[in-house]
């Protein structure tokens, strides 16, 4: 007993596509060719149905919709398009100066604190009471941070800061105690 087969018309109406769709199916080996310009409706429904199981689950499906990739593409462009003018209108900041600045802040960071037990013995030294060695080194503490709060990466006096000194700063200080050596008597 033969199989029915259908032109080309009823396929594509049986499959929801255009005509020109399922020529293209049957090229790309999806649905088998017609002979004599009719298809075999049983072979054509399960090699259809074959093909959209692969994609519905993921695996790789070689026959590339170019209309799905022409829009992938357009949607590529305007995203990139997108990027370009919110750079242009300041509303973006490329990552590497948002990591600069943010270097520069650590850095700024860490020269105050180094400078806070110098400061601090020269208080203490001076003042005798608990509370007022720790009134006076709490002063100083926020006024360490008041000053980060209102550093400016643009009042930095040495241009080549981002490349010379976040890198080396870190570098030559690795392993050892923030405010330098230890003394004999720790």
């Amino acid at each position: 007993m033969s199989t029915p087969t259908y032109p080309v018309s009823t396929i594509a109406k049986l499959f929801n596509l255009t005509e020109r769709r399922v020529q293209q199916l049957a090229s790309d080996g999806v649905i088998p060719k017609a002979e004599r310009g009719k298809y075999d409706l049983v072979a054509c429904v399960r090699g259809y149905i074959a093909f959209l199981q692969d994609r519905a689950f993921g695996k790789e499906v070689i026959h590339v919709d170019a209309h799905q990739e022409r829009a992938r593409l357009l949607k590529a462009q305007a995203d990139k398009t997108e990027l370009e003018v919110k750079t242009l209108k300041s509303e973006l900041i490329p990552s590497n100066e948002v990591e600069a600045q943010w270097a520069g802040l650590v850095v700024a960071f860490r020269s105050r604190m180094l400078v806070l037990p110098t400061r601090g013995a020269h208080l203490a030294i001076g003042l005798k009471e608990f509370h007022e060695i720790e009134s006076g080194l709490r002063e100083l503490v926020h006024e360490a941070l008041t000053e980060l709060s209102l550093y400016d990466p643009d009042t930095i006096s040495n241009p080549d800061f981002q490349d010379s000194e976040i890198g080396s700063t870190a570098a030559e200080h690795e392993g050892e105690p923030v405010g330098g050596q230890p003394s004999a008597t720790e």
